[in-house]
């Protein structure tokens, strides 16, 4: 009888365990996307993406990341990750974290936003230093080689007002922010294997640096962004079945 009792207690919570929720206690990402990285034409990374909504309504995203590297020597493997929280509705930015996952350094830096003052801590080979700037007007964080996050610039961009808009671009590994200019240049098509996706164009300008143009859904999510100075081109990955995206 007591080993009847073991049995059905046994079965009992195994049946508990494999019928809660994905990620009991972790609430499961309410948008993913993947991101293919091209370079010249060819395949040198990737980006996968999942946010998350609190319970004060603030946007959590964590990306992962890899990229590969070539110096004309050879080719070099960069892996790292990233989490940014952002403020309900209005998208500034309240946290972000950049970790390298590549090599042994584990070097990272952090980012905090409060009463007005960017706080960064920048980790390298375990030694911290930590620099400070006043908050800027329309200040994003649009950091080197993470793309998903020109999703939160856009929805930055006032559309009623349109023209060129100047945003303040804090960059984490420089400690400072410099000016970008988005435009909205208007509605297109993109062509790929299964057909087309509608979609709208802007022209981002990190300004006397470079240039390129950022292709988002109607959701104002990232489908395409293109850097001609860079030979950069970032697609969503699923138009990507065979490498062939056209406007």
């Amino acid at each position: 009888m007591r080993l009847m009792r073991f049995v059905n207690f046994f079965w009992l919570g195994m049946m508990l365990l494999f019928t809660l929720p994905v990620g009991a206690g972790d609430k499961a990402p309410e948008y993913t996307q993947s991101y293919t990285i091209l370079i010249k034409g060819g395949l040198a990374g990737t980006e996968n993406v999942s946010e998350t909504v609190n319970e004060a309504g603030d946007v959590l995203s964590s990306s992962e990341h890899e990229i590969y590297v070539s110096d004309g020597l050879g080719t070099n493997r960069m892996a790292f990750t990233t989490k940014m929280l952002l403020a309900k509705n209005t998208y500034a930015p309240i946290s972000y974290s950049y970790k390298y996952t590549s090599g042994d350094a584990g070097d990272s830096y952090e980012v905090a936003v409060k009463d007005a003052i960017i706080r960064r801590t920048l980790t390298r080979n375990g030694r911290a230093s930590e620099v400070t700037a006043s908050l800027q007007p329309n200040t994003v964080i649009l950091d080197f080689n993470v793309y998903h996050q020109y999703d939160y610039l856009v929805r930055r961009y006032d559309v009623v007002k349109g023209g060129r808009q100047i945003f303040s671009d804090f960059v984490p590994l420089i400690g400072n922010d410099i000016q970008l200019a988005v435009t909205l240049m208007g509605d297109a098509e993109l062509k790929y294997e299964k057909g087309a996706v509608a979609v709208t164009r802007y022209s981002v300008e990190f300004v006397g640096i470079t240039s390129g143009t950022l292709s988002v859904d109607k959701n104002k999510r990232l489908v395409r962004l293109v850097i001609p100075a860079q030979d950069l081109e970032v697609v969503r990955k699923d138009l990507l079945p065979t490498g062939n995206v056209t406007n």
